[in-house]
């Protein structure tokens, strides 16, 4: 793995199945806290049991959170290695287009199994093809995102006019 996992710019790297693993484990946790505000926002949603509602609306949209991931990176890591470390738009393609057909699945529709596949494969291509680097001005971001402040506190001309016209605040 390169870089800290807090960093945006984070890159899971190395086997496939390592890979695969790490994105299901993001998707499950991903889908627990989808269905624990889920679960608070619609207390009651029937059920026989305390573990037979929790699991209705808690575990299953982890679990669909974490075959989605995990199915999209398993194609990823597999268009990697057919086509020889070939890391381009192709294999996000294809991926994008796995990982939409479950999210389909969860409806048990065909036709919306195939719309679903087709657009997030679409929309995976164009994430794809934008770059790492979606933001016009990173120097401003970096600024904005960590709060990097001069260490000297520069006063305009107004508030130093407004100290000298008033010397008991200028200690303020």
């Amino acid at each position: 793995m390169e870089g800290p996992v807090g960093d945006p710019k984070h890159v899971v790297s190395g086997p496939g199945y390592v890979r695969t693993m790490y994105s299901a484990g993001t998707g499950l946790v991903m889908g627990t806290f989808y269905g624990a505000c889920q679960a608070a926002w619609f207390p009651d949603t029937g059920g026989t049991s305390k573990f037979h509602t929790i699991s209705r609306t808690m575990l299953r949209p982890a679990m669909w959170a974490a075959i989605t991931a995990g199915a999209f990176t398993a194609t990823q890591c597999s268009m990697e290695a057919a086509r020889n470390e070939t890391q381009d738009h192709w294999n996000s393609l294809v991926a994008g287009a796995v990982g939409g057909g479950v999210i389909g699945m969860t409806t048990g529709k065909p036709n919306i199994v195939i719309a679903t596949a087709i657009g997030m494969g679409l929309f995976m291509t164009a994430v794809d093809l934008s770059g790492a680097k979606t933001v016009y001005d990173e120097d401003y971001l970096d600024h904005k995102r960590n709060g990097l402040l001069p260490k000297q506190h520069k006063e305009s001309d107004t508030l130093a006019a407004l100290k000298e016209l008033y010397p008991k605040f200028k200690d303020l």
